[in-house]
């Protein structure tokens, strides 16, 4: 057998290359104009109210949520690192009146 037939053939590189590994160059710059976009919209206070909790059960899963998510920090914020067990104040100011 030749080692010719063994070698992977050679694929040309495309025009515009979609780079992975460290990222995907054309997604990361889709991502930043679609965000620049809505920051400059002037929905976005439309946008946090609607994402406000609708009652208190739903703030409680969104805090309990956001703990566990803070509990994966590597404490590169001060805030993330509360003390183990330590409950945040009960008052739900992200409820909707």
């Amino acid at each position: 057998m030749s080692t010719e037939s063994r070698q992977t053939p050679q694929v040309p590189a495309p025009d515009a290359p979609d780079i992975q590994g460290e990222g995907n160059y054309e997604a990361a710059r889709r991502y930043d104009k679609s965000a620049s976009d809505f920051a400059h919209s002037g929905k976005v206070d439309e946008a946090a109210q609607a994402a406000k909790p609708r009652d208190i059960k739903e703030a409680d899963q969104m805090e309990r949520a956001e703990r566990m998510g803070k509990a994966h920090s590597k404490g590169d914020l001060k805030e993330d690192l509360a003390p183990q067990g330590a409950e945040q104040a009960t008052a739900h100011p992200r409820v909707k009146p």
